[in-house]
């Protein structure tokens, strides 16, 4: 993990999941693309365990914050007429506007929920949705459902490496890994 990783992550445990909800605020509106949002947000939830109810706060805060974040900017958009490629601190080019038009021309509001929920898409699309005469609140519905896709395969994820973790450690302490690579050597 990168220091920036490491350095979220001792802000959680020391905060809670307040931090990771305001991480995913700033990557809801765009300004958070440099933080690495999904390894925090498997790390937390390998930290908080895969009890039955554990990481539901962890997802909660991700999934709350990123349509915060979307629904900022689609307000800055539509109502104060940000134009984000103004602003360092977002990595907006025209380019990849050209794309999420495109993306929203062709198949309207379910792709704000399809791209929400895709790694490296999230977000892009509240832009052009901002300037078309989609209404607020269907936006966040939009937002909302592809976070929640988008939170619940990082969940799995983690819970999937967790199993792995443990494979190796059960191994590693019965002695069967150990074992097995001094009979090699």
């Amino acid at each position: 993990m990168d220091a920036l990783t490491v350095t979220a992550l001792d802000l959680v445990a020391t905060y809670g999941v307040a931090v990771l909800l305001c991480v995913f605020v700033l990557e809801g509106a765009l300004v958070g693309k440099l933080i690495p949002t999904r390894t925090l947000f498997v790390a937390v939830v390998l930290t908080a365990g895969s009890g039955a109810f554990a990481f539901l706060p962890v997802a909660a805060a991700a999934v709350v914050g990123a349509t915060i974040g979307q629904s900022v900017l689609f307000v800055a958009v539509r109502r104060f007429d940000v134009d984000p490629t103004d602003f360092r601190a977002v990595p907006v080019d025209g380019a990849r506007l050209d794309g999420a038009d495109r993306w929203f021309d062709r198949w309207g509001l379910p792709a704000v929920a399809v791209t929400n929920a895709l790694p490296g898409t999230r977000g892009w699309l509240a832009l052009p949705t901002a300037t078309s005469s989609v209404s607020a609140p269907r936006f966040v519905l939009a937002s909302l459902a592809g976070s929640v896709a988008y939170a619940a395969a990082l969940v799995a994820l983690a819970i999937g490496l967790e199993g792995a973790f443990g494979v190796v450690v059960d191994g590693l302490v019965n002695g069967a890994v150990v074992e097995g690579l001094l009979a090699v050597v």
